[in-house]
């Protein structure tokens, strides 16, 4: 047996000051014109937790009138090691991001048992790789190509190998790729699936160092969509494993975190 999966998992509160998250993203070298709260937080994260770092994890809110970002996360750790970690760890500078007295946590049940009915919400990046090289023609019939590895988002990946006159909606492909995403993690079978939210974000994240010690930063844009709906517990060992590993890419900037509560 994993040792993870006898490790207890908390979900952890945290507030971030945003001013201190802009002066990491400098003293990171970040393009912050270009950068998303969701790598900055994930930045913060780990320069105070390291490997204790909350993720999946995300952003409940932008920041409260200007000043603070609201994390919620999970973890192994409990509140009292996560700052205790991070007073050992961090650098004042980045210490004083974190909102220690707001710093809360709660145990996550030991069990899910099976047959469970729970409300889920998740905020994900509904984006597949293509496995071979390849074109395909848009809605305007205009061809659009592909590289093998490439990553895409779902829906353009179905709409472009589709006839022109079979239309297909884009709550459909995220509905089917996060059944998928389930099917692969196993642990649960989502019951209903509906889209509360779309939007198309630039993600900006650090790239390895060239050949003159310097880190650059690549741009992508991306999915963020947010999913609710319920789901039914068909294996709790594997439901808790779900919930500490996420669903779906790009956990680093936010997506993946499966938030949930009873039916």
């Amino acid at each position: 047996m994993d040792d993870t999966e006898t490790t207890p998992l908390h979900m952890v509160q945290l507030g971030l000051d945003a001013k201190g998250l802009t002066t990491l993203g400098k003293m990171l070298h970040l393009p912050l014109a270009r950068t998303d709260t969701g790598y900055l937080v994930h930045c913060a994260l780990g320069e105070l937790f390291q490997d204790e770092a909350p993720q999946p994890f995300s952003i409940e809110n932008e920041a409260q009138n200007g000043r603070r970002v609201r994390v919620l996360g999970y973890t192994a750790a409990d509140a009292d090691t996560l700052q205790a970690n991070a007073q050992l760890d961090a650098s004042p500078t980045v210490y004083e991001i974190g909102d220690w007295d707001g710093l809360a946590a709660k145990p996550m049940p030991d069990t899910f048992p099976e047959g469970m009915a729970l409300q889920f919400e998740l905020r994900a990046c509904p984006v597949v790789r293509k496995a071979s090289a390849g074109e395909g023609v848009n809605h305007n019939g205009e061809t659009r190509t592909w590289t093998e590895g490439q990553e895409l988002d779902a829906y353009l990946a179905e709409a472009w190998t589709r006839p022109a006159d079979d239309d297909v909606s884009r709550e459909q492909v995220y509905r089917d790729w996060l059944r998928r995403q389930f099917d692969i993690r196993g642990g649960a079978e989502p019951q209903a699936i509906g889209m509360d939210r779309f939007s198309i974000e630039r993600m900006t994240r650090r790239v390895p160092a060239t050949g003159n010690g310097e880190r650059n930063a690549d741009t992508l844009k991306r999915p963020d969509v947010t999913l609710t709906g319920t789901l039914t517990v068909t294996d709790g060992e594997a439901f808790t494993r779900l919930l500490r590993s996420g669903l779906g890419r790009h956990k680093s900037f936010g997506y993946g975190m499966l938030k949930v509560r009873r039916a």
